[in-house]
């Protein structure tokens, strides 16, 4: 039951990215370390915001780095039957909002390497738990851990993102653009006067549609890549013909598909649409780049992951949403198995909840895996930026 009570403490806790008071989920872990004789060790990122982080000394020199999130996305609008910050308990499961994504998988990996600490059990390699800051908007967390770690060594790494227990070794990247249509204002009634940056826009999402055709490509476990246009601004009043008008884009994609390159194309789609008179100016700006990950299922770690489950032969799975892993091992340099006991799609959802049994059985998989990995043969660790540091 310490547990359930564990998580429950977690999810009553409002970590809501913006602004995301994470270090109040630093001080639960703080707390419970204290209590338990635990090392840690935090890192102050910016007011009330925190990264914290445990290492556990293994019997080799191999490093596995455990990883999960200490933010959430905000409870939202829509109505929930429980509390969004009340870790009610019915019927088997725990709600509130990061049930799911991921407080769920970010206590069980910690309660994972509690008990193996409690026990005076050393793993076969050096385990670090990482909590980070900021993965729901900017990934703050992962950012400053690289900086002040530039020159730390990752054999493996292991996010606790939801996957309802499945076993996946990949997940799709994250390119979000800002693109802004210009114009020139005239009066409503004299149209001809002006430049309608609105009009102009159609242009701008037509020519999209038709990328998101001739660029879909796809990659398993992935799937296909995707492009949607999910936001659009513009206009002055209703007599005032608009010099301004803005959408953003969610484009999500796949290996060998390049971010840089999409952008490429896209401006010089546009320019050519200039050259034509079909828009007056543009720009596009880029506001989240996140690029795909995907690890050999032959891995050690995934291998690891299987016979732990007691799945061989085995299915592999990826997601569509991003990770941390994209800031952490942005060229899938290192090893990477997204593992956890929340359902995806729950997550961003009112009325979130994760399975207490799945909830768990992680616990269990964890501690199983922390002391399976490093006792198979494996090769020498692959670099993420150089040499296989951070």
């Amino acid at each position: 039951m310490d547990d359930i009570q564990f998580l429950q403490c977690l999810l009553q806790i409002d970590s809501s990215n913006p602004p995301g008071n994470e270090h109040l989920v630093t001080k639960a872990f703080i707390n419970r370390c204290k209590q338990k004789g635990l090392p840690f060790k935090v890192t102050i990122l910016d007011e009330n915001r925190s990264n914290f982080e445990i290492t556990l000394p293994g019997k080799s020199g191999k490093q596995l780095f455990l990883c999960g999130h200490m933010d959430t996305v905000s409870p939202g609008t829509g109505e929930w039957d429980y509390s969004p910050f009340s870790g009610e308990i019915t019927d088997g499961r725990i709600y509130g909002r990061g049930a799911s994504d991921m407080k769920s998988g970010l206590a069980a990996m910690f309660l994972a390497l509690e008990k193996l600490y409690l026990t005076s059990t050393v793993p076969p390699a050096d385990v670090t738990f990482l909590a980070t800051a900021g993965e729901e908007v900017d990934s703050c967390g992962a950012r400053a851990f690289l900086k002040e770690n530039d020159c730390r060594k990752i054999d493996a790494l292991v996010i606790a993102e939801p996957t309802n227990e499945k076993i996946v070794i990949g997940h799709k990247g994250a390119l979000w653009l800002e693109i802004t249509a210009y114009g020139k204002t005239s009066h409503g009634s004299m149209p001809e006067q002006g430049i309608n940056a609105v009009d102009h826009m159609l242009q701008i999402v037509r020519l999209l549609d038709e990328m998101k055709i001739e660029w879909k490509t796809e990659k398993q476990p992935l799937g296909h890549s995707s492009l949607a246009v999910t936001m659009i601004e513009g206009g002055v009043q209703t007599n005032v013909i608009p010099d301004k008008c803005s959408i953003r884009a969610d484009i999500r994609t796949v290996p060998p598909q390049s971010h840089s390159s999409f952008i490429n194309r896209l401006k010089s789609k546009l320019d050519l649409l200039m050259e034509q008179g079909e828009i007056y100016k543009y720009s596009v700006e880029t506001i989240l780049d996140r690029p795909s990950i995907i690890t050999d299922p032959a891995e050690d770690i995934i291998q690891t992951a299987h016979m732990v489950k007691g799945e061989l032969p085995a299915t592999h799975y990826g997601v569509s949403y991003y990770t941390d892993g994209a800031v952490l091992n942005p060229r899938s340099e290192i090893p990477t198995l997204i593992y956890g006991p929340g359902d995806e799609k729950l997550a961003h959802q009112p009325n979130e909840w994760v399975s207490l049994t799945a909830y768990q059985r992680s616990i269990h998989f964890y501690r199983q895996l922390i002391m399976t990995y490093g006792k198979l043969e494996t090769a020498e660790a692959s670099p993420l930026q150089g040499g296989g540091r951070y």
